[in-house]
């Protein structure tokens, strides 16, 4: 599954999954990063995402709900208890 636009906000990442035909805009904080991926503080989060980039996007997929609209103001948040 490939990435849509990845970015590093400094405390989340954001990037979007293609999923069931729509683009589903994600964020995950940098606590998340950290605490699961290896994100060092301070460090790139997108260096972490993309070590763990196939395992992040499966569960983002997991936990769209559908019928959700999801927008950049209103993305899938994956939460420390999402892993």
């Amino acid at each position: 599954m490939e990435a849509l636009k990845v970015e590093d906000h400094g405390e989340w990442l954001s990037f979007g999954i293609s999923h069931a035909g729509q683009a589903i805009p994600v964020r995950i904080p940098r606590e998340v990063m950290e605490e699961f991926f290896g994100a060092a503080p301070g460090d790139s989060l997108k260096k972490a995402y993309e070590l763990d980039a196939e395992m992040i996007h499966a569960r983002a997929a997991d936990l769209v709900v559908a019928g959700t609209n999801y927008t950049p103001d209103n993305p899938l948040v994956l939460r420390m208890e999402d892993f």
